[in-house]
């Protein structure tokens, strides 16, 4: 019988060829592992087990065998109350827009993951995850649109798909000076390619800083702080950026000007597109429409 209290899934052996492995024979029956390196994994973790036993990775299954997988591998969500808006979702994947000063997941208590799992009810597909699990982050002070996946094999397509840089993702950022109207910044960051294209929408003049910009971002590749850091190469440091300021002058307090506005990828289940595109958010324009009256 199942573990009582924990979250077991159960499956009986039925027809198997001679000598199937139970790496293979797991990997296709059970869809919330997926692979043979998921199936690795669980034995490794004793979440696997051959007949009420911890099963090895050495062993073969036959008919009339009990196999009973343990969880999803995942780590426990913890008390997290906070509303996220959803902007998208379905059986699949969710798109919350996080705010600015929290993690998207890691080894803390204020995160996406803790708050979705909180309120969103589990997928009623067979390779439901259990919560919804993050598939890319932002930066803790960047605000913005955040993909998870609530299935194994979302989770899967879709990781795959930002390993690829097959998601289109789009940002807006208020920064120091006048960008040129459009461009491409191709710096490697710590030895690895990194591609920015930019597009400068409109600028402000202003007492203390001169000029302020605001500008479209679009990283072709996703390094960490990939924005920031080309953004701060190319002399135009993003507003609030207190990380990366160094000895120059700009707006502390209000935060870092910088959001995650669009994302665009192909549905793991479809096939189809899905654009999923938020409004800038209004400190943004305020900002400038402030220095401008300022100025003059």
């Amino acid at each position: 019988m199942p573990r009582k209290g924990k979250k077991y899934k159960a499956h009986q052996v039925r027809k198997v060829e001679p000598n199937t492995s139970i790496i293979d024979y797991c990997s296709r029956a059970f869809p919330l592992l997926g692979s043979k390196t998921a199936v690795k994994k669980a034995i490794a973790g004793g979440r696997l087990l051959h007949n009420g036993k911890p099963a090895r990775p050495e062993a073969v299954v036959k008919h009339g065998d009990r196999l009973e997988l343990k969880g999803a591998g995942l780590s426990e969500a913890r008390d997290f109350d906070m509303e996220l808006e959803i902007v998208f979702e379905d059986e699949h994947l969710l798109v919350a827009n996080k705010p600015a000063g929290i993690a998207v997941n890691g080894n803390r208590v204020k995160t996406v993951e803790n708050a979705v799992a909180g309120t969103e009810q589990p997928s009623a597909e067979p390779d439901a995850l259990p919560r919804p699990v993050a598939v890319h982050r932002i930066d803790v002070p960047t605000r913005g649109l955040v993909l998870l996946a609530k299935t194994k094999s979302a989770l899967i397509t879709l990781s795959k798909a930002f390993e690829e840089n097959a998601v289109k993702k789009e940002y807006l950022a208020v920064v120091h000076g006048m960008p040129p109207k459009q461009g491409v910044i191709d710096a490697a960051i710590k030895g690895k390619e990194a591609v920015t294209r930019f597009e400068t929408v409109q600028f402000a003049p202003s007492r203390v800083f001169k000029r302020l910009s605001l500008v479209k971002l679009r990283p072709v590749t996703g390094r960490t702080h990939q924005l920031r850091i080309h953004l701060k190469e190319e002399g135009h440091l993003i507003v609030g950026d207190k990380e990366y300021a160094g000895g120059q002058k700009t707006i502390l307090g209000k935060g870092l000007f910088l959001c995650a506005r669009r994302l665009e990828f192909e549905h793991p289940a479809t096939g189809k597109a899905v654009v999923v595109e938020i409004e800038p958010p209004r400190r943004f324009g305020r900002l400038l429409e402030r220095e401008r009256e300022r100025y003059g």
